[in-house]
């Protein structure tokens, strides 16, 4: 009998509970993870991506913190973030980037509506997604739990469009290294056993490029955040909140 990738997956997390470390296995590549999001996600899943939360409210305040007009995401799955920004002003113009074509259109009929565009495509292609429908710059473009999913050669290519897009700032709110013990850690589990997660230092990605004013870091409210488990070892999808400011008038063509 042949089964399905959720209850294969159902298994494998169950048998990770029952361990104290998490059960090492050949490490999936980025292809197999961009397949996955693109294609795997059932539907029943996006009620809960849809979900409306204390931390999606408080990520949303900062954004709209920040006063943009326009604002770009990148892997909005069914636009919960994009929604919540929509509930604190409804001028700002909301557009989003996501794999899986079912995401966009349980997002368009249940959560944004008419008030986002979601659009199908990779991040790391987010000039060009926006370019085809003639959109060459947004105030902010940002990410929460969707870039530590792709791998460095997708996050650079979705670096660079950012910062050719954004006007104002890009935000990352997402699985953040804190100290250089949790990028050697998380680096080195990535590589060892099954995980979706590539922990970065989102603030030394952007630091020294001609483009950046200055980089805000914030912790999230513990009593806000979510934490899920890896063997019995608990863990945060997101653990830190990165504020580029760019430079005003700056932006690369």
């Amino acid at each position: 009998m042949r089964l399905s990738s959720g209850l294969k997956h159902h298994i494998w997390r169950a048998a990770m509970r029952a361990t104290p470390f998490p059960i090492f296995a050949k490490a999936r590549d980025s292809a197999y993870w961009q397949k996955h999001w693109k294609e795997k996600l059932h539907a029943n899943e996006f009620e809960g991506y849809a979900a409306s939360t204390p931390l999606k409210k408080w990520f949303a305040k900062q954004v709209i913190d920040l006063q943009p007009k326009s604002v770009l995401e990148l892997g909005c799955n069914a636009g919960a973030n994009l929604r919540e920004l929509n509930a604190l002003d409804a001028s700002v113009h909301l557009y989003g980037i996501e794999l899986n074509d079912r995401a966009i259109r349980y997002g368009t009929e249940n959560v944004v509506g008419k008030n986002a565009q979601l659009i199908q495509g990779s991040m790391a292609d987010a000039k060009l997604l926006m370019q085809e429908r003639d959109l060459s710059e947004v105030d902010v473009v940002f990410s929460s739990a969707a870039a530590m999913h792709c791998d460095d050669n997708i996050f650079a290519a979705a670096k660079e469009a950012a910062l050719s897009l954004a006007t104002t700032a890009i935000v990352h709110l997402e699985f953040n290294a804190w100290s250089p013990a949790d990028l050697h850690n998380w680096r080195s589990w990535r590589d060892s056993f099954v995980s979706d997660r590539w922990i970065r230092d989102y603030a030394a990605e952007y630091r020294g490029d001609p483009r950046v004013e200055r980089i805000e870091t914030v912790g999230i409210p513990l009593d806000i955040n979510f934490m899920d488990n890896i063997g019995r070892v608990m863990v945060s999808d997101v653990t830190g909140l990165v504020i580029v400011h760019l430079k005003p008038g700056s932006r690369q063509a």
